[in-house]
């Protein structure tokens, strides 16, 4: 029942968002933009986006901040995602049962295109249409130069093509750069954005880093099915204590809203 709850308003905010998302797009009918298009619409559970949402209305921000917010993640998310399975990378040719960009469409294009939506992203920040001070967007898009940058999201991507075998603790350092580091920004900014001072701001970066972390592990459970049982061990009882961890910040920071607190129960239980 607590989960069924967040997955309608998931459901109910996925539809919403979906239909802003595709207006931050051009009209163009080339191949470039129809690469764009397909690369966004690839399925997900639009779960950044929808972090956004959850936070921001904690915060009372407004629509117009909440979805373009939102788009900004996802549309930079999009562009990882679209340069990580290209064949230099984890050279994917299937994401979601759907053709990756590369192989659907051809390897100069998916790069082209993953390109796009990486400046596309900054586009939206910086716009008028995102209705925020200046000092606020100079801020965030600082924030998520690092994030994305080669100390942040590139770094993770290198690690994980680099090391083979990982260890627990490469596997974690990886997620909390290539996953959870992304999640983490979701939620400062809305904290930025919100204009809350720097220990608030500080403790939804916490919580998103730890949300993301724990995203990334019930994904590894999925995608190494054959991982060491003494592995799986390690990870359930890492993933006990960030769950602990986000309550504590969660009390903390004194949320009031049911579906900020079943979004932990739902989380544990989620299959990426």
């Amino acid at each position: 029942m607590k989960n069924q709850i967040i997955k309608n308003d998931l459901k109910i905010f996925t539809k919403k968002f979906n239909k802003f998302f595709k207006t931050k797009l051009g009209k163009d009918k080339n191949l470039l933009n129809n690469a764009m298009l397909y690369s966004i619409n690839s399925g997900g559970k639009r779960f950044r986006p929808y972090l956004v949402y959850t936070f921001g209305k904690e915060l009372n921000l407004s629509h117009n901040l909440i979805f373009n917010l939102a788009a900004i993640i996802e549309m930079l998310h999009n562009y990882s995602l679209v340069h990580d399975d290209l064949p230099a990378m984890d050279n994917d040719k299937f994401r979601r049962g759907k053709k990756t960009t590369h192989y659907k469409y051809n390897e100069y294009t998916a790069i082209l295109a993953g390109c796009a939506l990486l400046t596309k992203s900054y586009q939206i920040l910086s716009s008028k249409a995102f209705r925020l001070s200046n000092n606020k967007k100079i801020k965030l898009i600082d924030t998520i130069s690092k994030v994305s940058g080669e100390k942040g999201l590139l770094l993770g991507q290198y690690h994980d093509l680099s090391i083979q075998s990982p260890s627990i603790s490469e596997r974690i350092e990886v997620n909390k750069l290539k996953t959870a580091r992304l999640m983490s920004y979701c939620c400062q900014a809305v904290a930025i954005c919100a204009g809350k001072n720097k220990n608030i701001e500080n403790n939804f970066k916490k919580a998103g880093q730890y949300i993301g972390e724990i995203f990334q592990i019930n994904d590894d459970f999925v995608d190494f099915p054959q991982m060491p049982k003494q592995d799986v061990e390690k990870l359930s009882e890492y993933k006990k204590i960030l769950v602990n961890k986000i309550h504590q910040i969660f009390n903390v920071l004194e949320l009031r809203r049911k579906q900020t607190f079943l979004l932990i129960d739902f989380l544990k239980d989620l299959k990426v």
